[in-house]
């Protein structure tokens, strides 16, 4: 009688989630696609592939997942017909896109300065994928310095080496990001403690778009980012596990949202205000990443 009931349990558990497992490739080269994120299209579950181009993934029924990745076309695809190997196609660059040129590097501007010291809150990442953006508009002032060279961010982390992408969309008529201006990863890592992670991209040789653009921070959900902690619920005596993927992101207030923008179920949409927050500063305020731009000639 046990040994059915036992056997019964493991039809049912079988029956309500699946183990999704595959690797994710290049439809061209072939090639392995590390960092590809990886969402449950409308709902809150999700991961990334390894530096393998690897992924597990747990659902409860038939979903449609979606991959997004760098350089390759977003794809749907219904959880039912994934297949140990999953290819994405590679998205065509523009020429405009990329300006390479000589140039004389005597002369910077700085934008979006932040202080490090009044910063307290962070955008923190739990078990899914998430990307936070922030928009850049162009000034006439950027002529004489129109190379993006650096990118500075405000990162806290429990782990040593946390990495994070970063991702530079083009904005489109809603006012959304979309289209990548660069279409290869740019990976940061952050070190422990609270710091400014600085990345260097003055080599790419990209020009601050006319339009102006979304620099994004995408997080990873992979093994090496993953920080575990312990915590108690108010009220409670009783230790809860938590895990969360570092590093977390600084957070600037601001009274309202002209350029902040989460992407999350696979869908863009705006930061919303802050509600309850016990920070005066930051309650009922627009949370806004902490990032500069350094800019050259």
């Amino acid at each position: 009688m046990k040994r059915l009931v036992t056997i019964i349990i493991l039809v049912i558990s079988n029956i309500c989630f699946s183990q999704l497992k595959s690797v994710i490739i290049d439809n061209k080269t072939k090639e392995k696609i590390p960092y590809v994120n990886i969402w449950v299209e409308n709902e809150t579950i999700g991961t990334t592939s390894n530096e393998k181009g690897e992924f597990e993934l747990k659902i409860d029924s038939p979903k449609i997942i979606l991959f997004s990745a760098l350089g390759f076309e977003t794809k749907r695809i219904l959880s039912d017909s994934i297949k140990q190997v999953i290819e994405l196609k590679p998205q065509t660059t523009k020429l405009d896109e990329i300006i390479i040129s000589s140039k004389k590097q005597n002369k910077s501007l700085t934008i979006g300065k932040f202080k490090k010291s009044k910063i307290n809150h962070y955008f923190a990442f739990g078990k899914n994928p998430w990307i936070a953006a922030r928009f850049f508009e162009y000034q006439a002032i950027y002529e004489s310095t129109p190379y993006l060279s650096k990118i500075r961010i405000l990162t806290k982390s429990k782990v040593k080496g946390s990495k994070f992408n970063i991702r530079l969309y083009d904005i489109n008529e809603k006012g959304e990001p979309d289209n990548y201006i660069f279409h290869k990863n740019i990976i940061g890592t952050a070190n422990k403690g609270k710091r400014i992670t600085e990345i260097d991209i003055s080599e790419l040789n990209i020009k601050f778009p006319k339009n102006g653009f979304f620099i994004a921070f995408e997080c990873l959900i992979i093994e090496d980012n993953k920080y575990e902690f312990n915590y108690t619920i108010k009220d409670s005596k009783e230790k809860q596990k938590g895990i969360r993927y570092d590093p977390k992101i600084g957070l600037i207030p601001r009274d309202e949202n002209k350029n902040s923008w989460i992407f999350n179920q696979g869908k863009w949409r705006k930061v919303l205000k802050n509600n309850n927050y016990s920070s005066k500063r930051y309650n009922n305020k627009y949370n806004q990443i902490a990032i500069e731009l350094t800019l050259k000639n």
